[in-house]
């Protein structure tokens, strides 16, 4: 696992792991919901950035933060580290530290 790695849960929901990847042994990961905007909660340029991943335009929904299990983690779809200063950003404006 990799953090801005993008996986598919079993529901068919995706999401962006956030954590780092010295935790890797903690058997959680730090995740964000990616959605499209459709079913994206009102938008918000600055916490919910739009990226584009496994052949969708989707949402960042930052506010939706949660841990999840390794073990939910399994279909890897896209990495998103190229993208690492918006999500960073969107964290920082959601924690007040931006």
């Amino acid at each position: 696992m990799a953090q801005f790695d993008v996986y598919r849960l079993a529901d068919g929901a995706l999401v962006l792991d956030c954590q780092n990847d010295r935790f890797d042994d903690i058997g959680t990961r730090f995740c964000i919901p990616l959605v499209p905007g459709d079913y994206a909660p009102p938008h918000n340029p600055k916490l919910n950035p739009v990226f584009h991943t496994a052949g969708e335009e989707i949402q960042l929904v930052t506010q939706f933060a949660t841990s999840l299990r390794t073990s939910e983690l399994r279909q890897q779809v896209d990495n998103l580290k190229r993208e690492r200063d918006r999500i960073i950003a969107a964290i920082d404006v959601l924690i007040g530290a931006g």
